[in-house]
């Protein structure tokens, strides 16, 4: 065996170091990561801790453990202090030389240098590769003789050094060795460490204690180790097994695929995973990652696990022009860009719409329209991410009542001339109430159509407008004939008798779920009541009544009859009594909350004969306040309506595009729209919202600027609906360029705009962990002096932009948002 003495070597490798704790040694092959619904493995690092994110990332990356206490929980114990010892160990396996020493070697050291046996294999190699100056410890050893130089608690500035070493920035420090010092107790700092601390302040990886004080003789605990640590990856950047670093693709509340080394990975993504950004301490949402932009994974299994914006810069490009021809083939277009032909490629995932945002075919974009293509900018080989197209032609049409169809020739009746059409090689039916209608769904000299033609004069698509159609509600059955498919009626009164056959596209439902005929069979009794629809003498459906759903038309309280108008334009009558009302926002609701138009669910007795529940229907918005997975809630409150919980086990829940959701799936802060039936929320639908700054103004559009960067137009085909402080209207001349607003644009209804009015507020100050900005209280019945800020949030400081941090107390704020949520902040 030899004997070592230290000498200096260049500092090489790559980062790998485990935090020790002070009952003993964590080894490599101890590293555990796998605590489910923590935001870090360690139960005393609770969420919002100050170095949770710093802990969560290394942890995730190998780079940190803690230990097993005696019961059994998985500990890190961020607030014990780190001994000069372990540090070192710790700053070896950052730089990934921990396994070069040499753990036979005899090793002689001064008797005032007093290490810890484990750890002298690494204290010599540190002197080897030159992380340690022997000399200088040595005789920092002999001046402190009563403590044991490898137990000594670490200091900020004995940290500070060496940390500056690990990442090879010495020049850098010896550069700055007689720099003048930001900090106001630098004068307590060692000369040996002064241009070391310079270094370390200039390249962020220490912060003083304070904005002025850094504190050099304090000691150094497990957090803030590992947030240096953390820090300097972003100067001294290492490949860790299971992360990489690219450009988001897509973003899905399932999924994150994103573009590296040139190719996409997609990356599963739960409410597990973690979201930061590079400049925030605080966790970010999932939908506030930079579509295009860069950011790191740290994944497992194919699942992300942590995930960090790197930026936010977007890497696209648009351009206009002329569209060419589209090569289908190949997933390419041609257009004319600057007199010259452009060759650009598209994939399956692209997005095609028109200027009103509706979505279109990229064939049925005419040649020599006018188009705008969003490019990526970071592949070799661009790719189209999304085309807009200027107003298509609408295709022609015809119209009458369908006549026939053999599979290749479509033929109604127009006024009194049969007109006949050849049919495309994809032709689509659609037919209200049924799914995945087919040419053979069409009802002969019943079904008025219109048919959609192609340039080719070819039919595309058969929609029936409307039905010859006669539905009776409340008849009831007065006899069937099983082997003839007869049935015989009798209106709600007793009279009128007809008889009616079943055919075999006639449709039976019994609870709201179609049956066949032969299970029907056993139901059709006499007296039995039905809702009825038929052409001539054929059926088209039949509905065993257990319930009704209609709008209210009016109630006879002398005759205690309520009558409903059905979906069709029937109506029934229904004696009622003493039924109970299940209202969604009355406690105790009766017959008198009832009012004409009311849209409402009539549940039948067993008799069939009278109304046993009336159950209200009622669509409310509300935001989104917190969610309990466990027990399947969501609390939720609107302007109306203090915070409450929505209990919703039985409720489909769905995003603004309409695939389903689970409950972790819910977006805090979301806008939700719930549809009830009585009591129970039969639907929460997510409502799109989009945040930014109005860019242009015109009578039937309004153009704004995302708070993601991105330009978009919404038109007035079915109306606005503006609000502005008091002022409430459809008239676009309510906005202003510049006012910040947020836009909703439910399916089928007007698109709400609302801007934000500027509220005067004064700075009181800003909590890092919770992402909140306070303001002193305007009145003593003030509640709401904070407000939610994000890595989204602008900030104009005397003109120019800022950070949260550059406030002062005392400063006067112009804030605007929504529901406490800061969009810009401006001094």
């Amino acid at each position: 065996m030899t004997l070592h003495f230290a000498g200096k070597k260049i500092l090489t490798g790559a980062i790998v170091f485990s935090l020790v704790t002070g009952s003993g040694v964590m080894l490599p092959n101890q590293i555990q990561v796998s605590a489910a619904a923590l935001t870090t493995p360690f139960k005393d690092v609770s969420s919002g801790h100050w170095a949770e994110k710093h802990i969560a990332k290394l942890a995730l990356q190998g780079i940190i453990a803690g230990n097993t206490t005696t019961s059994g929980a998985f500990v890190f114990r961020p607030s014990e202090n780190v001994s000069q010892q372990e540090a070192v160990l710790m700053a070896l396996r950052f730089a990934g030389l921990d396994k070069k020493a040499d753990q036979d070697a005899i090793i002689g050291f001064p008797t005032s240098f007093e290490v810890s046996s484990y750890f002298k294999p690494y204290v010599t190699l540190a002197f080897q590769e030159g992380l340690l100056d022997q000399a200088e410890e040595f005789e920092l050893a002999a001046k402190d003789p009563k403590v044991a130089w490898g137990t000594k608690a670490a200091t900020r500035e004995w940290v500070t050094k060496l940390m500056v070493r690990a990442i090879d920035q010495e020049e850098e420090a010896l550069r700055l060795q007689n720099t003048a010092s930001s900090f106001t107790d630098s004068a307590q700092i060692n000369s040996l460490y002064k241009g070391y601390v310079n270094a370390a302040a200039k390249l962020e990886l220490v912060k003083g204690v304070t904005a002025t004080k850094f504190d050099p003789k304090a000691n150094v605990n497990r957090a803030s180790l590992a947030t240096m640590f953390s820090r300097a990856e972003s100067i001294f950047p290492v490949a860790y097994e299971g992360q990489t670093s690219g450009i988001v693709t897509a973003n899905t509340a399932a999924s994150l695929t994103l573009f590296s080394d040139k190719k996409e990975t997609n990356y599963a993504i739960d409410a597990d995973t973690l979201f930061y950004h590079y400049n925030s301490e605080t966790p970010i949402t999932r939908e506030q990652l930079v579509d295009y932009g860069d950011v790191t994974v740290i994944a497992k299994d194919g699942k992300a696990k942590y995930v960090e914006v790197k930026g936010d810069k977007q890497y696209t490009k648009t351009v206009t022009g002329t569209l060419d021809r589209v090569i289908a083939d190949e997933k390419k277009i041609y257009v004319w860009i600057n007199n010259k032909p452009v060759e650009i490629y598209y994939n399956d995932a692209v997005t095609v719409v028109d200027t009103d945002g509706k979505a279109l075919a990229l064939s049925a974009i005419k040649r020599d329209s006018q188009i705008s293509i969003v490019q990526d900018t970071f592949r070799e080989t661009p790719l189209a991410l999304k085309i807009v197209a200027s107003s298509q032609a609408a295709a022609t049409s015809a119209t009458g009542t369908f006549y026939s169809a053999d599979g290749q020739l479509v033929t109604i009746m127009s006024g009194s001339v049969l007109v006949s059409k050849f049919v495309a090689d994809t032709v689509t039916v659609e037919i209200d109430g049924i799914n995945g209608a087919t040419v053979n769904d069409l009802i002969k000299e019943a079904d008025q159509v219109e048919l959609t033609l192609n340039d080719k004069d070819q039919v595309t698509k058969i929609k029936v407008a409307n039905r010859n159609v006669k539905t009776l509600a409340g008849a009831q059955v007065a006899s069937y004939v099983y082997d003839k498919k007869l049935l015989t009626i009798v209106d709600a009164s007793g009279g009128n008798a007809q008889a009616l056959y079943f055919t075999d596209k006639t449709r039976i439902e019994y609870s709201g779920n179609v049956i066949s005929l032969a299970s029907a069979n056993s139901l059709l009794t006499q007296n039995r009541k039905i809702v009825i629809s038929y052409t001539g003498d054929s059926i088209v459906s039949l509905q065993f009544i257990t319930k009704y759903t209609g709008s209210l038309v009016s109630m006879n309280s002398a005759a205690n009859l309520m009558t409903l108008r059905l979906d069709g334009g029937a109506t029934a009558a229904v004696p009622y009594n003493s039924a109970y009302v299940e209202h969604p926002t009355i406690a105790n609701a009766g017959l008198s909350d009832l009012k004409a138009g009311d849209l409402l669910t009539l549940e039948l007795n067993s008799t069939q004969d009278r109304v046993a529940t009336v159950k209200v229907h009622l669509n409310a918005q509300y935001e989104v306040v917190s969610l309990d997975t466990i027990n399947k809630k969501v609390r939720v409150k609107n302007i109306a309506t203090a915070a409450f919980d929505l209990a919703v086990l039985n409720t489909e829940l769905l995003n603004d595009v309409g695939a389903k959701l689970t409950v972790d799936q819910i977006p805090v802060g979301s806008i939700i729209n719930v549809n009830y039936i009585g009591k129970q929320a039969v639907t929460a639908r997510i409502v799109p919202v989009t945040l930014g700054t109005v860019q242009a103004i015109a009578a039937n559009s309004v153009t704004i600027v995302s708070l993601a960067g991105q330009t978009i137009t919404y038109n007035g085909e079915v109306g606005f609906t503006i609000s502005k402080g008091a002022s409430l209207g459809s008239a676009t001349n309510l906005l202003a360029v510049g006012d910040y607003v947020e836009v909703q644009k439910p399916e089928g209804a007007s698109t709400l705009i609302t801007a934000a009015v500027g509220e005067s507020r004064v700075f009181t100050s800003y909590n890092a962990s919770t992402g909140q900005i306070w303001t002193e209280k305007v009145s003593d019945s003030d509640n709401r002096n904070y407000f939610n800020v994000t890595s989204s949030t602008k900030y104009t400081l005397n003109g120019a932009v800022g950070t949260v941090t550059a406030l002062k107390a005392g400063d006067k704020l112009t804030i605007y948002g929504f529901r406490n949520n800061a969009i810009a902040i401006v001094k």
